[in-house]
């Protein structure tokens, strides 16, 4: 136990040691490093989360919340078994990013409108790559080929409503009921016009970008360091040896540590599309550690949040894959399966569309097979 508090008093030491010598040793690449992570954040961070961010705190804060929970209620509770108000969570989740989902809950525990339980199971399936991010800068800009970046969003919020369905079930099987006793700390805050919750949402907007932005830095900074100090090769080399094919071991390390490196680095390598919706739907310890700070007050075990990113980035990939044996979208920098590229198809938004129905075909198949009716009747 003395070793453990030793280590524990000692570690931060030790960063901050090696840090900065990575700082003198490499300056050059640590200014680099920050140079791409500012454009990153500037070109795609920024006008692709900001807006959201203030949206769903603006959401939260007025009458637009109850409008959409009362409209969506009985989806929200039949398939995800969970309180009414969390409808505006969940859809914004799904369309507005990584982030955006983890605002939604912090701001729907801190009022008290869900409980821990409810709060950490969210976090569960309500984390996912947003259409700006896969449509526009992976697909359009990086395949060149909008059409696979329908698929990648596509296969993303399947999975992440699977996820989501499956956890329901359970719950309702330990009797985590939706209507759950409320926080008991928190404080029901008083509403306020339209005029003060935009400007409040702002605030809260450029915090979260702020915070954001600053983990994108440090990140951006360390990846750079590591490939200039050639430890990233040294990493893959090592993969290598373990019988892991160089282009794969040369994308493990981007999918650990950062998302859209992981895309490039995934591009770079012409790997399968199935191989880009398994990075994206991990998402990369920098997106993790900004939702960790969003979430600082709320309580939920990171561990199983953890695990629960590998199952969605695993299950994503094997959605885009069952997608792709029937609709193939060919870009010039990949090709589907890694061998011969496919043809271009006309049915992009058809096949996503698809897709979709699909699952919500398959979630209401379980729920009506294993799910009593409830007093309104509602499968």
């Amino acid at each position: 136990m003395f070793a453990a508090v030793k280590l524990k008093n000692t570690l931060p030491f030790l960063t901050s040691f090696c840090f900065l010598m990575l700082l003198l040793l490499f300056p050059s690449a640590a200014a680099e490093g920050i140079t791409g992570g500012l454009g990153y954040a500037f070109e795609i961070l920024v006008p692709s989360l900001f807006p959201y961010m203030v949206l769903s705190s603006f959401i939260m804060r007025t009458r637009a919340e109850r409008v959409i929970g009362k409209a969506a209620a009985p989806i929200t509770r039949a398939v995800f078994n969970l309180p009414s108000g969390c409808a505006s969570g969940i859809i914004l989740s799904l369309v507005g990013g990584f982030p955006v989902g983890a605002k939604c809950v912090q701001l729907l525990y801190a009022k008290g409108a869900i409980t821990s339980q409810q709060a950490e199971r969210m976090m569960l399936f309500c984390v996912c790559s947003g259409p700006a991010f896969l449509i526009t800068a992976v697909g359009a800009v990086m395949l060149r080929n909008p059409g696979a970046g329908i698929v990648l969003y596509a296969s993303q919020a399947a999975s992440c409503i699977i996820i989501g369905a499956i956890l329901g079930i359970i719950s309702i099987r330990k009797s985590d009921s939706c209507n759950e006793k409320k926080n008991p700390i928190s404080v029901q805050p008083q509403e306020d016009s339209i005029i003060t919750s935009l400007i409040q949402a702002s605030t809260d907007g450029a915090y979260s970008i702020i915070s954001m932005t600053a983990l994108v830095l440090i990140f951006s900074l360390f990846v750079n360091i590591l490939g200039s100090s050639g430890l990233t090769d040294a990493f893959s080399s090592g993969l290598s040896f373990f019988g892991v094919s160089p282009r794969t071991a040369r994308t493990v390390l981007p999918i650990i540590l950062e998302v859209t490196g992981a895309c490039k680095a995934v591009c770079d390598s012409s790997m399968p599309l199935w191989y880009f919706s398994l990075a994206a739907g991990f998402g990369g310890l920098c997106v993790h550690f900004q939702i960790f700070n969003i979430l600082k007050d709320v309580p939920i075990r990171r561990g199983r949040y953890l695990i629960f990113r590998v199952i969605n980035a695993v299950l994503s990939s094997l959605i885009a894959y069952i997608v792709c044996r029937f609709y193939s979208p060919t870009a010039e920098t990949f090709t589907v399966f890694g061998g011969q590229q496919a043809e271009f198809s006309a049915t992009t938004a058809a096949g996503s569309a698809a897709l979709v129905i699909m699952s919500v075909v398959f979630v209401l198949t379980m729920r009506r097979k294993n799910f009593p009716r409830n007093k309104s009747g509602i499968r």
